[in-house]
């Protein structure tokens, strides 16, 4: 049930990424930004004392130990670090998730609203867009549900191609409608994306690394994305707006070929019980 679990995960953010904006407006609208604060305010602690009231009976492994019993921070991520670059599956798709975090997300969220506001229509249309990526999102993950890929990481990968959609409609000066629905496409499969990599990962990882492994592959899908996010002005000043979105594009097509080429991508099944790994 590991992969239903996480579809309705992210089907949970998804359908908050759309009512969110949507709360936000009519509060906004009928009681002012203050409101909006102020609520905000009130649900963090609301969520605050959820997870004070949580319990979760976790397995608890055995401590490194160094130098006379202490624990050593620097001895959990050297086996941490071990543990994931020993796995080519899960450092070259970390790879492909950090260059798409640079090259195409950053620039579509800096370039995008400005697309919008000269050709589209103004900020109406680019929330049309991001909302129907998240419908799309919330489709995807209703679409997961129950399903169990035999390569899910070949599908996975498969459904990275999507993204290219609306930066590449955008690129063109497609009209609006085509530009929405490359959004809902790409929101497709980043739910696809997201529950099927995950829960490869949670299945052929060891639970005692997990923690530790999920840490490197974060760190590593998102430490170019504040790169992105400032260089992208700056680079469409140089060589225009399309042909930074293009670009994006274009790498993103091209990054998924050559990570769906990897055998070990490929080929991987979809459960391992944590078991040792010679690829």
């Amino acid at each position: 049930m590991l992969g239903d679990a996480n579809t309705l995960l992210g089907m949970a953010r998804s359908v908050a990424t759309v009512a969110g904006p949507a709360a936000a407006g009519v509060v906004t609208a009928t009681q002012g930004p203050a409101a909006v604060l102020l609520v905000d305010a009130v649900t963090y602690g609301v969520g605050a004392f959820a997870l004070f009231r949580l319990r979760l009976r976790l397995p608890q492994p055995a401590p490194r130990t160094v130098d006379g019993g202490r624990e050593s921070l620097l001895g959990d991520l050297r086996a941490g670090w071990s543990e994931f670059r020993s796995r080519p599956w899960l450092w070259i798709t970390t790879v492909q998730m950090g260059l798409f975090n640079l090259l195409v997300w950053a620039p579509f969220l800096i370039l995008g609203p400005l697309t919008a506001q000269r050709d589209l229509g103004g900020a109406r249309a680019w929330g049309l867009v991001m909302g129907v990526y998240g419908v799309g999102a919330v489709l995807g993950g209703l679409l997961m549900l129950g399903r169990r890929p035999e390569r899910p990481l070949a599908v996975a990968t498969v459904a990275t191609l999507g993204w290219a959609l609306p930066s590449g409609a955008l690129a063109a000066g497609a009209a609006l409608p085509w530009v929405v629905a490359g959004a809902l496409v790409a929101g497709v499969g980043s739910a696809v994306c997201g529950t099927l990599y995950g829960t490869t990962m949670q299945h052929w990882v060891p639970p005692e690394v997990l923690g530790r492994v999920t840490s490197f592959g974060s760190l590593g899908a998102f430490v170019l994305g504040p790169l992105g996010l400032a260089g992208a002005g700056p680079v469409a000043s140089r060589i225009g707006t399309p042909a930074v979105l293009l670009i994006g594009a274009l790498w993103q097509l091209a990054a998924g070929a050559v990570v769906l080429a990897v055998p070990a991508v490929r080929s991987r099944p979809w459960a391992g019980g944590g078991a040792p790994e010679a690829t």
